[in-house]
């Protein structure tokens, strides 16, 4: 394998990542993010649940997915004796006799086997929360501490040099022939994984980027004690262990703005009051905000610009990054570094119209 130098712009999960690997693999890397700017992965929960929304579906490639997820964490756990990835039962609540026939239906589907336990009977679950018709298991559940996992990375990257902790200036990258110069710096390969900064993107504002906005609360209730697992009734809530509880979250394609809301804050307290009894008083310690970089298409942003050879993108992992983002940095590289074919469902390709030129750029070099 030939080393070439890269440029990974974006210093969140999916950048930090993909830094880590190019490490890994022998490549030159340069990762450039600021650590200053709203960053969703540093405010995220970093749930992994395989099955999500209304309709109890299960996630995308979940099974393609988990595995290369978990031996990832495991890795780096490994590398920086560090705790980040926490295996829990996930418990979800039926709210009525719909979400009852769904559960059923769901459970009878050979699909889902692997995803979903046995039913919860209404009544035997702890009886702190609202409990009505019954809940059910869902397997193979987690959360990642993903600060935890992005100050290690940034750590180790500022010790090794490979880290600028500064904001990427598009307007001062320009093709240097057969390379792109930055400043100081020639790489064979830029990869933008900038988040909703993509939108500012001169090479790749084109793809249909739909931010949404997302708050979670840390809670503090010194009289709810509960098992150690993810509680998912209208939100989800994820005990600690130490009196302290975090709970999200909320969706909001509206608002563009990353600073925490007090319409947010009320939303999850409200819907956290609906089903925890009364006589658990939830005091807010934080409140924090992100915007997750959703896809129309609800599929990821990864591949080559159609017109300008070197430039990359690895983004619109959306509220997901924490199980996608492992296994999809993987296939990835094999097509960056081995020249592997990108799976069409995230290759951005798709949002190409062979029949016309490819999208003009805003971008001068």
């Amino acid at each position: 394998m030939r080393i070439q130098k890269h440029i990974v712009v974006g210093a969140g999960l999916a950048g930090c990542l993909l830094a880590w690997r190019l490490e890994q693999a022998g490549q030159h890397v340069t990762l450039i993010g600021s650590t200053t700017l709203p960053n969703a992965s540093q405010v995220a929960g970093g749930i992994i649940n395989p099955v999500t929304g209304r309709w109890m579906t299960k996630s995308w490639g979940f099974d393609m997915l988990i595995s290369h997820a978990a031996a990832t964490y495991r890795e780096l756990e490994q590398q920086f004796e560090i705790e980040l990835y926490h295996p829990v039962p996930l418990i979800r609540y039926c709210r009525n006799s719909t979400d009852i026939k769904r559960m059923g239906r769901r459970m009878r589907n050979p699909r889902y086997a692997n995803v979903l336990g046995e039913p919860i009977p209404e009544g035997d679950g702890p009886d702190s929360f609202e409990d009505t018709h019954g809940s059910f298991h869902i397997k193979q559940a987690a959360y990642v501490q993903l600060p935890l996992l992005l100050q290690t990375l940034r750590e180790h990257f500022t010790q090794a040099g490979i880290f600028r902790d500064e904001t990427f200036n598009h307007a001062d990258l320009a093709r240097q022939d057969p390379q792109w110069r930055y400043h100081d710096l020639q790489a064979d390969h830029i990869i933008f994984s900038e988040g909703v900064g993509m939108q500012a993107n001169p090479w790749f504002n084109w793809l249909p980027l739909t931010p949404a906005k997302g708050e979670t609360l840390i809670l503090e209730c010194p009289t709810l004690d509960l098992p150690r697992a993810i509680y998912h009734h209208r939100k989800w809530l994820l005990p600690y262990g130490d009196h302290t509880f975090r709970l999200g979250a909320t969706f909001d394609s509206d608002d563009a703005s990353p600073e925490p809301t007090e319409a947010g804050a009320r939303e999850l307290l409200d819907d956290a009051r609906s089903f925890i009894a009364p006589q658990h008083a939830l005091t807010v310690k934080q409140h924090y905000a992100g915007l997750r970089p959703t896809t129309k298409d609800i599929r990821p942003f990864i591949g080559d610009h159609p017109t300008e050879a070197g430039l990359h993108i690895f983004n619109g992992l959306g509220s997901k990054g924490a199980s996608l983002a492992p296994e999809l940095i993987r296939q990835f590289l094999a097509h960056l570094l081995g020249g592997e074919a990108l799976d069409p469902e995230i290759d951005i390709a798709r949002f190409l119209d062979t029949t016309t030129h490819p999208p003009r750029t805003d971008a001068t070099h």
